[in-house]
């Protein structure tokens, strides 16, 4: 009848938000579990393998969910202290970006910064330019206060000399 097909139509915006939550909920099981599970390989001294469950963890989570960002902080952490600066540098630009998606813009920059001194390290110019330039950006900002922009300008005062070059000559 018409009335059933007016009931099935109308009714279908209310089931559908449903359908769509129990995915974000699965994910946010399975990405709760994947953090766990790496703090059990972080007692164990598996770096490498603790970090790759953050970065697994970080990539199940909405990008404004915070333990992403937090996730990705101590896989970059991991990797540095299990000596793979390439893959430190890449969990901190990502978890930057992580930060943005939430609008936290001090943690972004101070991220990216870290990036940009592993990039230093690394002696790739390119890299330590593009994220310095966009921790620059981002404490230029008209959003940020002035706490969160003294401490980003203060990160920038203290990087070697040789990086804080490198963020003012695009290669």
């Amino acid at each position: 009848s018409m009335a059933g097909a007016l009931l099935a139509i109308v009714g279908l915006p209310g089931t559908a938000p449903a359908q769509y939550r129990l995915p974000t909920i699965v994910s946010s099981f399975r990405a709760d579990s994947l953090h766990e599970a790496a703090a059990t390989l972080l007692a164990a001294h598996r770096l490498r393998d603790a970090a790759r469950l953050h970065r697994r963890s970080a990539e199940l989570r909405a990008p404004e969910d915070p333990l992403g960002f937090r996730c990705l902080n101590e896989a970059a952490a991991l990797a540095w202290f299990a000596g793979d600066r390439a893959a430190a540098r890449v969990d901190l630009a990502k978890a930057a970006d992580h930060a943005l998606a939430r609008g936290d813009l001090r943690s972004a920059a101070l991220a990216y910064l870290d990036a940009a001194w592993i990039a230093q390290e690394q002696k790739n110019p390119r890299q330590v330019w593009e994220l310095g330039h966009r921790a620059e950006m981002l404490a230029d900002s008209p959003l940020l206060g002035a706490s969160d922009r003294a401490a980003i300008l203060q990160r920038i005062r203290r990087a070697p000399e040789a990086m804080r070059m490198a963020m003012r000559q695009r290669p």
